[in-house]
């Protein structure tokens, strides 16, 4: 079943040229990026969506999705850790894994994250630092990871910190695998040790899968909009993150409208990005625990931030999905080297998944709906003016 959603811009404007240029104010030790030089050349005020309903499988509706290297679109379930594959269109071709103690079943639980290396090996990561391969769907090798990365300091020892389950983002470059994560140790964390968190913190993690160790923390510190006003920010303290074929990282820190870039040694390249539009950045004071704790769900559903990067490869586009006020839509930002050229409106929760010429695909949304459990995701074309 398809459908075809339109979203025309509400200001019809072929090319607006925005250009902002600024240093980026650091502190010693601290959060460092290029200086900021940001541009919008908009040469896109429509994008048409066609929507994909999945044939029907048996599923959790939890959780992932990715294009494999022969352009299948994968759905991987985190609770029922099977691996259903379809084609372009939507139609199931078939089912791998499972629950179970054969090479083509897994023993993992269940599945944190997933992603699939450049050799095709799928990695899936469990609950416990379990991390499993898997080479055409059948088990290649199991390891539990030993964190060994410090610098003999508190913030700069893996041990202090611990995965973003509720946003995980797992991406990998040759045989590295890199997680998002943050600290909530008695010593270090954001509520109780703020200024020192801002400056210290670090929010990347590589694990080296040849040597199955982790080996590097990488995105120190906060930019400085969080400096501003810190606790107004304790509920999007979060990043989101790619990384290109050419292992460099792209950095989105959830309420921070500038997308950060740097080489595979954490040399700052490049600094862009503009406001998106329609975002409530009316961010609560919080200043324990108790109200982070209440607050968190009404703040992440009513309130606007930055939620995913993808850099696509193929065509050297940078996508960025954020939160809108509008309860049916948010908002989708596509850069071109470095320069905004759109940003306009998307079906709820669309994250760009990759691209299969001509069509770019979204992650599949599950609808979790009353009687509807179907699967959905969302393609189209790049129609410049």
């Amino acid at each position: 079943m398809k459908a075809h959603i339109h979203y025309k811009k509400v200001i019809s404007v072929t090319t607006i040229i925005l250009l902002i240029i600024s240093g980026c104010t650091t502190k010693s030790g601290g959060f460092q990026c290029a200086p900021a030089n940001s541009k919008a050349q908009i040469s896109m005020d429509s994008l048409r969506c066609e929507a994909i309903r999945l044939d029907s499988i048996s599923t959790s509706s939890f959780g992932e999705s990715t294009i494999t290297p022969d352009n299948d679109i994968v759905f991987i379930d985190k609770n029922f850790c099977k691996v259903s594959v379809f084609d372009t269109t939507g139609h199931f071709k078939r089912d791998y894994l499972g629950l179970g103690g054969a090479p083509h079943e897994t023993q993992i639980g269940r599945i944190a994250a997933q992603t699939i290396l450049s050799d095709g090996r799928l990695v899936l990561l469990g609950h416990n630092l379990d991390f499993h391969l898997f080479k055409d769907y059948i088990c290649d090798s199991i390891f539990i990871l030993n964190r060994n990365c410090s610098d003999q300091t508190l913030e700069g020892d893996s041990k202090t910190y611990t995965n973003q389950y509720n946003d995980m983002v797992c991406r990998s470059y040759k045989n590295n695998i890199y997680l998002n994560v943050y600290a909530e140790h008695p010593e270090f964390n954001y509520l109780e040790h703020t200024e020192k968190y801002l400056q210290e913190c670090r929010h990347l993690w590589e694990i080296d899968l040849n040597q199955q160790k982790d080996t590097r923390l990488l995105a120190k510190g906060y930019p400085q909009s969080y400096h501003k006003d810190p606790k107004k920010h304790v509920i999007f303290t979060g990043t989101c993150y790619d990384i290109d074929n050419k292992g460099n990282f792209y950095i989105n820190y959830d309420t921070d409208p500038s997308i950060y870039v740097y080489d595979y040694d954490f040399n700052p390249i490049a600094t862009y990005g503009l406001e998106g539009k329609n975002m409530n950045t009316d961010y609560l004071y919080i200043d324990n625990y108790k109200e982070s704790r209440k607050n968190y769900r009404s703040e992440r559903e009513t309130k606007g931030y930055y939620y995913w990067i993808e850099y696509v490869d193929e065509t050297g586009l940078l996508f960025r999905s954020y939160k809108k006020q509008s309860g049916t839509l948010d908002g989708l930002q596509i850069y071109k080297e470095g320069i905004m050229i759109a940003d306009i409106n998307v079906p709820k929760g669309l994250r760009v998944m990759g691209y299969i010429a001509p069509y770019y695909y979204s992650y599949i949304i599950p609808q979790l709906a009353e009687n509807d459990d179907s699967l959905i995701l969302y393609r189209f074309k790049m129609e410049e003016s």
